[in-house]
């Protein structure tokens, strides 16, 4: 039976209201949740289906062993996503998911397994280089997720119980490790997949030597999840013992045989800087995990090692629109990584990343997410029909047709289920061969939850807004009125002081303030307009001219046979139109913004939704 976990409830407060018909993060969490929801599978354990594949006729849903190390994406993705929108939809699912990972628990050894069973054939298919085993394992990545999902659970429901689970889960996780001088690693063992240890014990304990070993040709993502859970629930609880164990895990991942790049060679300070290129979202989650144990302990070396890391980071790709390459493509995996390390950073003093968090957050982190359902329906229509019994999968070899087993696969509506998952591939004008590996569905809504936390913070009577995107909140609301016009109005609630970040692009010497109606003088922190002397009720416009330009951008990828170089139409920090494009029947186009080029924002009635309360991360 599944363990019990407690019911999931919404509170919050809800009003009607006015707002502009612009970008609201919101929105997007709501039709998040139709899509995690939508691609649970209640007769296998309530595990994902992971590959969703619509370029075929019809478009179809299909399990892989990759389900396990994903679905505990999901479980920590619902609770941020229903703080957002306050959606109600799929509640009962969540709260099955999480019973059913939890009762995957070993109560022996604190450790989240993949368990064998005849109704689940593809119980490890699917990994490069690894034999389909009938033994359970526990992936240490996997376990890591799992580790993030039971603290968010803990930091959403404040239920006590999470921290026995989490304390035992830490624990196993620091038994199972191989210790060695003030370190400690996984070892590939050669079992099932990637680091994945199986119940039997490690088949082998080999330290890895290089960064490309194994699984997606990254060690250190293999110890970034554990990193940064095991520091997150350090933060909250104060485990000296978890601290003790994420110490020697950030120890490994700083080994300098696991950073620099080929381009650098001859510069050595480069392993120093966090530099990398290799695959981007297995760097940047180890990058995480360094930047959550550098905040959690004050680390000012690791800070400047994450810093210099994200910076050269930002050089792999186009940052202006959050196109960060992979390897031919921009992974949906990046935007939640690139999006928490801009917001962390800045929180931490690090510097001012908050128009990196806007250009990704206005761009690609929103046009990646799967909404429209007729442009999937023409790329299903694009595509072949499949044999019966068959379905393409995508290995080293590209994609080929592969035996599909009982029960591994659905067609069943599969555009509307799983409306609000992320594709797993972009390039800068389209999502080619359109699908979604659900690695990247969790991460996606992670990242509208970090930049919408972000957008305003409050603390002793004073607000502190820092982007430019509709919220609703206890201490005030935002209406933006971007990209159509420069105006952005906050109706005030609780602040006695609003100090607003103003985008770099907005020329500051034309900017207007007024508090209800009444014109305000400018005066600034830094990057930041601040307005005191407020009471309740009070309503701050600010006004600015609207930027306008076109410029042409070179994106480049590894497995690019050359540069492409593009022309880019911007409306401050929000691409509107872009050039060439990608017009291929099997691709769901982008950055099809046509509307945004009008100069007066549409408005529409709106049910706000407040949460209780933030969840920290």
């Amino acid at each position: 039976m599944p363990a019990a976990v407690k019911p999931v409830r919404v509170g919050g407060e809800r009003y009607e209201a006015t707002v502009p018909d612009t970008l609201d993060l919101a929105e997007r969490a709501a039709i998040a949740i139709n899509g995690l929801g939508g691609t649970i599978d209640p007769e296998h354990g309530h595990d994902q289906y992971f590959y969703v594949r619509y370029r075929a006729q019809p478009p179809y849903m299909s399990h892989m062993a990759f389900d396990h190390d994903c679905t505990p994406k999901f479980a920590e993705s619902f609770p941020f996503m229903r703080l957002m929108s306050g959606a109600d939809q799929h509640i009962e699912t969540e709260q099955a998911l999480m019973s059913s990972l939890v009762s995957k628990i070993s109560p022996d050894d604190g450790l989240y397994y993949a368990i064998y069973g005849p109704d689940r054939p593809w119980h490890s298919m699917g990994h490069r280089g690894y034999a389909n085993v009938h033994e359970d394992y526990a992936n240490v990545a996997g376990n890591g997720r799992m580790l993030r999902a039971m603290v968010a659970w803990r930091e959403r429901d404040g239920d006590p119980a999470w921290d026995d689970r989490i304390r035992a889960m830490a624990r196993g996780l620091e038994r199972i490790a191989i210790h060695k001088d003030n370190y400690a690693y996984y070892p590939d063992g050669g079992f099932a997949a990637a680091f994945s240890y199986p119940r039997s014990g490690w088949l082998r304990t080999d330290e890895p030597q290089t960064e490309v070993e194994s699984g997606e040709g990254s060690v250190v993502a293999y110890h970034g999840h554990q990193l940064l859970g095991l520091s997150w629930w350090y933060q909250i609880s104060g485990d000296e013992y978890a601290l003790a164990f994420a110490t020697k895990l950030a120890n490994f991942i700083m080994l300098p045989k696991f950073w620099g790049a080929d381009e650098t060679a001859l510069l050595p300070m480069a392993r120093e800087q966090g530099h990398f290129n290799t695959h981007f979202h297995a760097r940047t989650i180890a990058v995480r995990g360094l930047l959550q144990y550098a905040i959690a302990t004050d680390n000012l070396r690791i800070k400047e090692f994450v810093r210099h890391s994200y910076e050269h980071a930002r050089t792999q790709g186009v940052p202006r629109i959050g196109w960060f390459a992979c390897t031919q493509w921009a992974e949906g995996c990046n935007l939640g990584d690139m999006v928490a390390i801009a917001v962390q950073l800045s929180d931490a003093g690090l510097g001012d990343y908050w128009d990196d968090v806007d250009r990704i957050a206005r761009n690609l982190l929103v046009e990646q997410q799967l909404v429209r359902a007729d442009l999937l329906t023409k790329v299903s229509q694009s595509g072949p029909v499949r044999p019966a019994g068959s379905a393409w999968h995508l290995n080293n070899r590209g994609y080929e047709l592969s035996p599909v087993y009982p029960g591994q696969e659905t067609t069943e509506r599969v555009i509307e289920r799983s409306l609000g998952t992320f594709a797993s591939q972009a390039t800068l004008t389209s999502l080619p061969e359109t699908f979604s590996g659900q690695c990247c569905t969790g991460n996606g809504t992670q990242g509208l939850y970090y930049a919408w936390e972000g957008i305003v913070r409050h603390q002793a009577g004073a607000a502190q807004v820092n982007l430019l995107l509709n919220r609703a909140s206890p201490w005030l609301d935002i209406d933006s009125y971007l990209p159509y016009e420069g105006k952005v109005i906050l109706r005030n609630k609780t602040a006695s002081r609003i100090s607003v970040r103003i985008p770099s692009w907005v020329n500051r010497r034309a900017l207007r303030c007024q508090v209800d109606d009444v014109d305000r003088r400018p005066y600034w922190a830094g990057n930041y307009l601040l307005v005191d002397g407020l009471v309740s009720g009070n309503v701050v416009t600010i006004e600015f001219p609207m930027m306008e330009e076109t410029v042409s951008f070179t994106a480049m990828a590894r497995h690019w046979t050359k540069p492409q170089t593009y022309a880019g139409k911007f409306k401050g920090n929000t691409l509107v139109d872009i050039s060439p494009r990608d017009d291929s029947p099997g691709s769901y186009p982008i950055f099809l913004r046509d509307h945004y080029k009008q100069d007066k924002a549409p408005m529409k009635k709106v049910t706000r939704y407040v949460a209780p309360a933030a969840l920290r991360w």
